[in-house]
């Protein structure tokens, strides 16, 4: 069991896969004189299985041959593309084919399944992943810079000194503020949502504030505000049990990267690289702006 987890087994798996589907299914290049085109049975019924798979019913006779001329003007077209060389610099082609070989790299990544101890160890060590955020409830008051200009923080502190005095006994505190497009009362939102709302700045001053009294001013891309944080919830640890197919499903996903990464790697090691440095008064000419 010990051998199927090795790397090296993977890469000779996926190459030789690889090949052997390359040898089955790739048309070759055309020749020059290659005015041949052969529809397989094969090609048909592919041809028909997509077709039932989208619309859930075999193809009529008519949309059948429908299908097979566009695969023939398709192949037409591409053979002819082929031989006048317009695959050649074109890098969308070139981006195209390379994904295709990264995506069928990934497929034929035969992932033998994880141990319990190695699901263990990644869990632990990727263990913020799984924890969930702290949430916190706030209400916050707006002052508007635009309507009270430079006497917005002097104002600010007046209001919060008005707030601390009446304590519970004021039912709307925004009743003594700015217009505000969003709400007052915000509960148990977490650092995402917050930042939505408000801007990292907002939510980077609210962590340092102490929950029980009224805070301010703080700063966010839209002014001034009083905050009141009421309560801040911290989750607990995550636990295993509870997150075991997510664990799952990620090892599998980093797993797979990790492979097909050395995967590329074996395969570049089998190149020579060779890298020109372009000559100094083309790239100057490259640079210079149009005229």
């Amino acid at each position: 069991m010990k051998l199927l987890r090795e790397p090296l087994l993977h890469f000779m798996l996926i190459g030789a896969a690889i090949y052997l589907l390359y040898g089955v299914f790739a048309e070759p290049v055309p020749e020059a004189d290659d005015k041949t085109i052969v529809v397989s049975a094969g090609e048909i019924e592919w041809m028909q299985t997509a077709w039932q798979k989208r619309w859930n019913r075999p193809p009529t006779t008519e949309e059948l041959t429908g299908l097979i001329q566009q695969y023939v003007r398709e192949t037409v077209l591409y053979r002819e593309a082929l031989t006048m060389g317009l695959n050649q610099h074109d890098q969308v082609i070139r981006r195209r084919l390379a994904q295709k070989l990264e995506f069928l790299a990934k497929d034929l990544v035969a992932l033998t399944p994880p141990t319990e101890d190695e699901l263990q160890v990644y869990f632990a060590e990727h263990k913020d992943r799984y924890q969930d955020p702290t949430r916190y409830t706030f209400t916050q008051v707006f002052i508007d810079p635009d309507k009270r200009g430079d006497a917005t923080l002097a104002d600010a502190e007046k209001i919060k000194a008005t707030l601390i005095a009446k304590g519970d006994a004021i039912e709307d505190p925004g009743a003594l503020v700015d217009d505000f497009m969003l709400q007052n009362y915000y509960p148990e939102k977490d650092q995402i949502e917050i930042q939505k709302y408000f801007g990292s700045g907002f939510f980077e001053s609210l962590v340092e504030l102490s929950p029980g009294q009224w805070h301010g001013p703080v700063l966010s891309g839209y002014g001034v505000h009083l905050v009141y944080v009421s309560s801040i919830s911290e989750p607990p640890p995550p636990v295993f049990a509870e997150v075991r197919e997510r664990v799952t499903q990620d090892w599998k996903t980093d797993r797979s990267e990790e492979l097909n990464e050395q995967f590329y790697a074996n395969l570049r090691d089998s190149y020579t690289i060779v890298i020109e440095e372009p000559e100094a008064d083309k790239v100057a000419a490259a640079q210079e702006p149009a005229q």
